[in-house]
């Protein structure tokens, strides 16, 4: 196999390892600090949280292993690190490339039945049940792979388009049924999984704003319904990762899809890119996250402030109005006996002081 990438100016050996080393760190502070919030703060461990920590963890392997090795192949211009470690660098590769979609699949799929099918999520998807839903999809896919380079049904060799080492196949008809199976159980499996839950998510997610926010006066119809502004925000920002991911990843996907019916020559810098564009999906979920989910933008805050001895005033003590949802458990004196059978989620605007104290 060739090792050598092809002869390159100065400038764009360091435009190309640039790029590189700061994905490779942006994916290490990012997906170390969301790792760190969640250790951190306990409020963040739900189930639904599990699988975005079962995400970075993934980016993290990449950000430790993958990227790093990348990087300095792109700077001394070849392959140095030999056959060993380019069989655990491919595994990492393909590892990488299969197991994120999976994971995605099964976030979608959480918010499907705790939005649309509310009362099936403590039995789905419980505390134990939701690790092994996760444990299942990794050791699967980490099972298959692992048993294929150990029997040599097929290995890594070191693919300089990609300046990765990646899989080779011994046969076309191994190559077909590798493909065929990971692609459709990794990943044509759950993208459809992932448009099926998000389309009926949004669709619930709308009635529930057309029918139910403006009758919020209404107990009875406040009562018909569980969701609860968090719960939309959490799915909202699922959903920008789930698009920010696939939109990162379509120009890996087509490029196999390309290369597997179509096997042209194409430029080197259109493979580079697809390799920037997957490190690049490892490197803007934790942004993602800070942008669109509270309870984690809070945690960043404060791990990027305590080095100044700052203190962050939290949200419910800041001074202004804000709107909070509230939920009796307990029935109120004046209420029927209907109308106090379920919890009441309401959606309460707080004056709140400075000091904390609500008017």
């Amino acid at each position: 196999m060739a090792l050598d990438l092809p002869p390159r100016s100065l400038g764009l050996v360091i435009v190309e390892s640039t790029i590189c080393i700061t994905l490779n760190i942006a994916s290490l502070v990012g997906n170390g600090m969301l790792c760190l919030a969640v250790y951190r703060n306990p409020r963040l461990r739900s189930t639904t949280n599990l699988y975005i920590l079962a995400l970075s963890v993934g980016d993290l392997i990449c950000a430790v292993i993958e990227m790093p090795l990348t990087s300095w192949t792109l700077i001394v211009g070849k392959w140095i690190f030999g056959d060993e470690i380019c069989q655990l660098h491919g595994f990492v590769d393909v590892f990488s490339t299969y197991c994120p979609p999976a994971t995605m699949g099964l976030t979608a799929f959480n918010r499907y039945i705790r939005i649309v099918k509310t009362s099936r999520y403590r039995t789905i998807f419980s505390p134990w049940r939701s690790k092994l839903w996760l444990t299942i999809v990794w050791f699967s896919l980490a099972g298959y792979l692992l048993a294929a380079r150990i029997t040599n049904w097929q290995r890594y060799d070191f693919v300089v388009g990609f300046a990765a080492c990646s899989v080779e196949h011994y046969t076309e008809n191994r190559k077909l049924f590798h493909y065929c199976f990971v692609v459709a159980v990794y990943f044509g499996v759950p993208f459809m999984v992932a448009i099926f839950s998000y389309y009926n998510v949004f669709k619930t997610i709308r009635h529930h704003n057309l029918e139910v926010a403006p009758n919020l006066h209404n107990v009875p119809a406040v009562t018909q319904t569980r969701i609860t502004i968090q719960e939309i925000k959490i799915s909202k920002s699922i959903a920008f990762v789930l698009a920010g991911f696939f939109l990162c990843w379509m120009p890996m996907w087509s490029l196999s899809l390309t290369n597997r019916f179509n096997p042209t020559p194409v430029p080197r810098i259109v493979p580079l890119l697809v390799t920037f564009f997957v490190f690049l999906s490892s490197s803007i979920n934790p942004l993602i996250y800070a942008a669109t989910n509270n309870g984690f933008r809070q945690e960043f805050r404060k791990m990027l402030l305590c080095f100044k001895g700052k203190t962050i005033v939290p949200r419910r003590m800041r001074a202004g109005t804000m709107v909070e949802n509230i939920e009796l458990r307990n029935p109120l004196p004046n209420m029927n006996l209907a109308e106090s059978k379920g919890n009441v989620t309401y959606t309460a605007i707080l004056k709140v002081s400075a000091n904390g104290s609500m008017f």
